[in-house]
């Protein structure tokens, strides 16, 4: 049955609703776990969820413009951020089902201008985040690049190829990395010997559907349907709507709708998700040691995606966007969820929906590794205690303890679609096995270890 369009009115925000006949009341569950409104107009969210391959619902609240008081739609574009590195995932993976790469190559076969590190990257270590490649974004922002919109893809591969070593030794620690996924870009162009965004806009988006998405080479889309990046907070909202505008790292442009073909051909289609594919994709990293490659969260990462005991997907954060899809492959289950509004957390945001449709579903940030362990007391090598619990919003509360136990300072700090957890310009790196965790403040890197 064709879903049907419903207008609603929801606190004089913009809101539309499609779904399938068969579940009227799912739409409004899914409208109550989305972010409240700020203002009259407010950013919002593209919503979609698929069964078995097909739309069941399609929520749409806000604005795409806020200035413009233009509504957000099924087709109106937006800015993926790292939702994109799965299809720069898949672009890869094509390549090796078609022997033109291996996943165990040394990275330097192909970027012959690296240094020769200390021991060899390779591509799959690119892939889950393990090689030590810097992040290419905070490395532009250290050389000054204070709009990354206006940097050209040229000058980030060059930053990124000009770093002399690793952060740390390959294939040991997990550490995300925009870096390792524009030198993954880089790859596929000259192993394709196309360039890399037609590589992907042909034999991945095109060949799923995937009409109204493409990824970019240089500039921002040109269609009026288009979403603006906002932060909203404090009952204001403000543009914020700078980001790299080209793939790899992000770069994707798409649409709920086109999301939906995306899913549908993880489901069913198979175009572009073949089963060896999807095998590959899905299947955890592993260290040089042989254990699987976890987040600071729990999380497996595996290649291109976060891979748990049920689900796999990936969020995306930039300034102004927040985006998410999650497949529950067990379920036939597909969510896709497109923001306009940076401030909010994606994956516990695609939580909240998942818990709305289908209470007796586990969690999309399902972790693979117990997490809960991390509440506990831990002292830097200079002896500051710190006190750290996870609270039911899934934030990290840290507090600074002075050595007769009495509380110096308290800090809330957010978990990021990286798996760490942030406060201003503080950065917590939790080891998967919750006996320690790095807190990193500007350039610096304290330890702190378990004390109880």
């Amino acid at each position: 049955m064709a879903p049907r369009i419903l207008l609603l009115p929801l606190f004089a925000t913009l809101a539309t609703v499609a779904h399938a006949q068969t579940q009227p009341d799912e739409s409004a569950r899914i409208l109550a776990a989305l972010p409240s409104p700020v203002g009259q107009v407010s950013p919002g969210c593209a919503v979609g969820v698929f069964r078995k391959g097909k739309v069941s619902e399609i929520v749409n609240l806000g604005a795409a413009d806020v200035a413009a008081g233009r509504a957000i739609n099924a087709d109106t574009q937006f800015y993926a951020a790292s939702v994109s590195k799965q299809f720069t995932a898949v672009a890869v993976v094509q390549l090796v089902l078609q022997g033109k790469l291996k996943l165990d190559d040394d990275i330097r076969k192909f970027l012959p201008e690296l240094p020769q590190y200390s021991r060899t990257v390779t591509v799959h270590m690119l892939l889950n985040h393990s090689s030590g490649i810097r992040d290419s974004l905070a490395m532009l922002a250290i050389a000054g690049y204070a709009d990354v919109s206006k940097v050209p893809y040229a000058e980030a591969l060059r930053v990124t190829l000009a770093q002399p070593q690793t952060k740390f030794e390959p294939g040991t620690r997990y550490d995300y990395s925009n870096g390792g996924y524009l030198l993954l870009a880089e790859i596929v162009q000259r192993v394709s010997k196309q360039p890399f965004a037609e590589y992907v806009n042909q034999h991945v988006l095109k060949a799923a559907g995937m009409t109204r998405s493409f990824v970019m080479a240089g500039a921002r889309t040109s269609d009026p349907n288009f979403a603006r990046g906002y932060t909203a907070g404090g009952g204001k909202v403000e543009l914020s709507d700078n980001y790299p505008l080209f793939g790899g790292s992000g770069g994707l442009i798409t649409t709920i709708n086109d999301l939906a073909k995306w899913d549908f051909d993880v489901d069913q289609g198979h175009k572009v998700w073949t089963p060896e594919l999807l095998r590959v994709m899905t299947a955890p990293g592993h260290f040089n040691n042989g254990v699987e490659v976890v987040r600071p969260d729990g999380i497996n990462y595996a290649t291109g995606l976060l891979v748990g005991p049920h689900w796999f997907g990936h969020s995306g954060g930039a300034s102004g966007f927040k985006t998410h899809y999650a497949r529950n492959q067990g379920a036939r289950l597909g969510v896709a969820m497109l923001c306009n509004r940076g401030e909010i957390d994606p994956l516990g945001q695609v939580d909240r929906i998942v818990a709305a449709i289908d209470p007796g579903l586990p969690p999309a940030s399902e972790r693979a590794v117990p997490f809960s362990a991390i509440d506990g007391r831990y002292r830097s090598d200079s002896g500051v205690l710190y006190l750290l619990k996870i609270d039911p919003a899934g934030a990290l509360k840290v507090s600074v303890l002075a050595p007769d136990g009495s509380l110096r300072k308290e800090t809330l700090f957010r978990r990021t679609p990286q798996g760490s957890y942030e406060a201003g310009s503080m950065k917590i790196l939790p080891d998967s096995d919750s006996r320690s965790f790095v807190l990193e403040v500007s350039r610096i890197s304290i330890p702190f270890t378990r004390t109880d």
